[in-house]
């Protein structure tokens, strides 16, 4: 499943594109950066509330994170999508932790299922570093890694200072290409679309990473 988890986002992505296009064309709606978050802003602090309860609570909704923070970045401009998808993957980040920590390693057991020794031997070995990876990574795995922060020996100070150091760079990633979906064939978009696959390869610049994916297609 993970190895066409980055097809799929990239499907769910265009299809939202897709059907905010028709949506858009049906009531005569201006597709522009403007036009749009001038809609939003209309609407008052419900839209960042709303907006903001999706990313923290994504788990739950089974929201891919791509799609919402990159949602964050189309509605509510760059700066102010990586503002509201930073904070609300710092709060889901800290309730998985808190949860992980206080019901115990076997309640983490049962969710993670066999998976759990990985993700517990990772965290521990390579603590906050590898955390933040996952958390700033636009593919990085949140959930299990902060579940696994959870019931290793990271204190929550040092995972808060984690994720409020990652979680913006991940939301950041996302708000750039999504203020770009306005403009799709402009240099903007480009640019936008290249940023993100360049950090998104990045890892596979490391010859160990390479080794233990390239592993997996044997």
């Amino acid at each position: 499943m993970r190895r066409i988890r980055p097809l799929l986002i990239g499907i769910a992505i265009v299809a939202v594109y897709w059907g905010a296009s028709l949506l858009r064309a049906s009531m005569g709606i201006e597709w522009s950066a403007t036009s749009i978050q001038t809609y939003v802003a209309g609407l008052g602090i419900k839209a960042p509330l709303i907006f903001f309860g999706l990313v923290a609570f994504r788990q739950v909704l089974l929201i891919p994170s791509a799609i919402v923070l990159t949602a964050g970045g189309l509605l509510f401009g760059v700066g102010m999508g990586t503002l509201l998808g930073g904070a609300g993957i710092v709060l889901s980040g800290c309730i998985c932790f808190l949860l992980a920590r206080g019901m115990g390693g076997e309640w983490v057991h049962e969710r993670l299922q066999a998976r759990v020794s990985q993700y517990d031997e990772r965290a521990n070995a390579a603590g906050p570093m590898l955390v933040g990876l996952m958390t700033a990574h636009p593919m990085g795995l949140l959930t299990p890694f902060h579940l696994a922060a959870g019931v290793s020996g990271m204190s929550l100070l040092v995972f808060l200072a984690t994720v409020l150091l990652a979680g913006p760079i991940r939301a950041a990633s996302y708000s750039v290409f999504g203020s770009s979906l306005v403009d799709i064939g402009s240099p903007r978009f480009y640019v936008a679309s290249g940023v993100l696959i360049l950090i998104t390869l990045l890892p596979f610049a490391h010859p160990k990473v390479r080794k233990r994916i390239f592993s997996r297609w044997k």
